[in-house]
């Protein structure tokens, strides 16, 4: 973990409200893996005061560089999407766990929505870098709200989109192109990221297939190291000896998380 001063190089918008950000993060880009986040000073005074944590989207080691996705939905990410070229910002990370890779020979399905893309399109492009075969489903609103195909297709051998109003792609949520993905591949492994439903609906068709499935799970992680445990979810597998001990049910998705084995959250 390093609280690395980083260098914004460009912050561009790249969708309705959706705006991607390119920090000089050397120290951070040579250790991240996918999953993992980063806490960003999105000020210098102390207003927003708390760091902003927000999903790796994707690396360049040999740039030194890491991109970072996010939505403008609040004084944070409002605060973010206003700075400019060669600002310094407080960089802290990277930080929690990440996805574990599928087994050999399986394929990866990867399924997003909202601001649960950023590291899907990380851990897709990582995979597909190893050779795994990638199929990559992203759930919006509407047409304006998805990413750019330029930023969607190195992360997959094939896209699939869907839209809550029917202006692009499928029409209907996400979850509904999942059966059809699974059939295409003998072996996959399935991965997901997004609103809290979203998941908990990939979760219950995973164990109705009886697929592995990981998920990285979206709260607000205020301090983004375990201390203030305001980022905590009830997990299902209770520790050996005292059960009773809320300590043993909750889990710090900062520390303990992001990525979890879907089976093992309290849905």
């Amino acid at each position: 973990m390093e609280d690395e001063r980083a260098v914004v190089t460009s912050n561009e918008r790249v969708a309705e409200d959706f705006y991607l950000a390119r920090l000089a993060a050397p120290a951070i880009a040579r250790q991240v893996e996918p999953g993992q986040f980063v806490e960003v000073q999105v000020a210098q005074d102390f207003s927003p005061y708390l760091r902003l944590p927000l999903s790796v989207g994707q690396r360049d080691v040999e740039a030194g560089t890491i991109d970072l996705l996010y939505e403008a939905v609040g004084p944070k990410t409002a605060a973010l999407s206003r700075l400019q070229g060669d600002t310094d910002v407080a960089c802290l990370g990277p930080l929690g766990h990440g996805f574990h890779e599928p087994a050999a020979g399986a394929a990866a399905v990867l399924v997003g929505g909202g601001i649960g893309v950023p590291p899907l399109l990380f851990l897709g492009d990582y995979l597909r870098r190893g050779g795994c075969r990638v199929i990559l489903l992203i759930g919006a609103r509407n047409a304006g709200k998805h990413l750019p195909p330029e930023l969607l297709e190195p992360a997959a051998d094939e896209v699939l989109l869907a839209t809550d109003d029917g202006s692009k792609g499928h029409h209907g949520f996400v979850t509904e192109l999942l059966p059809g993905a699974v059939e295409r591949t003998r072996d996959c492994a399935v991965y997901c990221c997004g609103p809290y439903g979203m998941m908990a609906a990939v979760a219950a068709a995973c164990r109705d297939l009886r697929l592995p499935c990981q998920v990285s799970l979206e709260e607000y992680m205020a301090c983004g190291i375990g201390v203030c445990v305001g980022c905590v979810v009830e997990t299902a597998k209770l520790s050996e000896g005292d059960d009773a001990s809320p300590y043993n049910r909750y889990s710090r998705i900062c520390l303990d998380g992001p990525v979890y084995d879907a089976e093992s959250v309290c849905w």
